[in-house]
């Protein structure tokens, strides 16, 4: 099909870098996900399981959607169907990965606070999703960004915490940041896999603050 770039299809060629750079992500989630959940266990701390299934679930479940919808062809009925999906977890991966932070390094009522907070927007974000959606929903953008930004409200308790786990947030931020600013050249060739990419990086950047 020819490509449309001010339509909703990205070439071929350009879906299937989109497809496996997120395949490479949930590869690598799984690979994590299998230390930090052994981890968890030994520790017998049960928020800290608890925080690394949500973490996981959401981290999975993006990478997972996002490879799958990105895999299939532009004339297949489930990819307009699994791009709902594919937008409502970029909300669960963001709330999952708030999760660990909140349960287990925040333990008192501003973590509980900032992890109900996080969730209750991920499933109002969820729901809106699955409604018509425009090509590139600003007000979606938005939303994603001021998830990530309200780690800002306990920024200093966790830099009491642990200064070097903040770094790295503070370089995941960068990476996303950067990547939506790719995202929102979606007219020019291959910046949605530039955003994929940084979105890899900021992955990488919270596991190593984990």
């Amino acid at each position: 099909m020819k490509n449309k770039r001010s339509g909703l299809f990205y070439s071929q060629k350009e879906e299937t870098v989109n497809s496996i750079s997120h395949g490479i992500g949930f590869a690598m989630g799984v690979i994590v996900g299998i230390v930090f959940l052994i981890k968890s266990y030994q520790s017998g701390n049960l928020p800290a399981i608890f925080g690394v299934w949500l973490y996981l679930f959401g981290m999975g479940g993006s990478y997972l959607a996002s490879t799958l919808y990105h895999a299939l062809k532009h004339h297949n009925p489930w990819k307009r169907r699994l791009r709902h999906w594919d937008h409502a977890a970029i909300y669960w991966h963001i709330a999952g990965s708030y999760s660990p932070i909140t349960l287990v390094a925040l333990k008192d009522e501003s973590g509980w606070g900032l992890f109900g907070f996080v969730w209750l927007c991920a499933l109002i974000g969820t729901v809106v999703s699955f409604r018509k959606m425009k090509e590139h929903s600003h007000v979606e953008t938005a939303c994603y960004i001021l998830m990530g930004l309200s780690v800002l409200a306990v920024f200093k308790q966790l830099f009491a915490i642990s200064p070097a786990a903040c770094y790295w947030i503070i370089a995941e931020g960068i990476c996303y940041i950067t990547g939506a600013a790719f995202y929102s050249l979606h007219k020019a060739r291959y910046m949605h896999s530039v955003f994929h990419f940084f979105v890899l990086g900021g992955s990488a950047c919270h596991m190593t603050a984990i």
